[in-house]
């Protein structure tokens, strides 16, 4: 076998080593440990502010009809006010409209949510409410979340949500936002235009 016949067959086998030796260093790199930051709990702060959906067991908002009573919400405030100073929820029906009241009671702000579907009578109802709580409230709630995610489940236009957050931004005086994952926002720049701060959802 001559030289260059030993060349040929020898290059194949570099090549696939190579490449394996690059796929393992990356996964090997993937998979190093990150140091975490130490909680704000382990230090004896509180967070920041904390998502709050009150269903317990099997309770869900995917089968109603379903009523959260007001002390099932008072002991779960009552508990979160221990780690955190503010609460955000999704929605105003189930008894959920309850939460700023008792929320204040508690010390607690919200930043309360405003669940926005593919159904323009139920979105009505939702933006009435939240808007009515935020100026009963105006101590409590801090900001008003205008949808949660109706983009990626694909329920409601860009333009349209633009033109709603619009609409509750001329009845209210405090913030106004909307809530998705990033790549709605750099997609739609105006819904990005229509809010005063911008909310992403970081998944890990």
């Amino acid at each position: 076998m001559t030289e260059r016949s030993l060349f040929r067959l020898a290059t194949p086998a570099v090549l696939l080593a190579s490449a394996v030796a690059v796929i393992a260093a990356a996964w090997w790199w993937m998979g190093k440990p990150v140091a975490m930051p130490q909680s704000p709990l382990a230090r004896g702060e509180k967070l920041h502010c904390v998502s709050y959906a009150p269903f317990r067991g099997t309770q869900s908002p995917l089968t109603p009809p379903i009523e959260i009573s007001p002390a099932q919400i008072d002991e779960d405030l009552a508990r979160l006010s221990k780690i955190t100073d503010c609460v955000r929820t999704y929605a105003v029906e189930f008894g959920l409209d309850r939460i700023a009241e008792i929320a204040e009671r508690h010390g607690l702000k919200v930043m309360q949510g405003i669940w926005l579907s593919g159904n323009p009578a139920k979105n009505k109802i939702e933006i009435d409410t939240a808007v009515r709580l935020a100026k009963q409230y105006p101590d409590t709630i801090r900001a008003l979340i205008v949808g949660n995610e109706v983009l990626l489940r694909g329920e409601m236009s860009a333009q349209d949500l633009a033109a709603t957050i619009r609409n509750v931004k001329s009845q209210t005086s405090v913030p106004v936002t909307y809530a998705d994952v990033w790549e709605f926002w750099l997609r739609y720049r105006g819904v990005y235009d229509a809010v005063d701060f911008v909310t992403i959802h970081i998944l890990p």
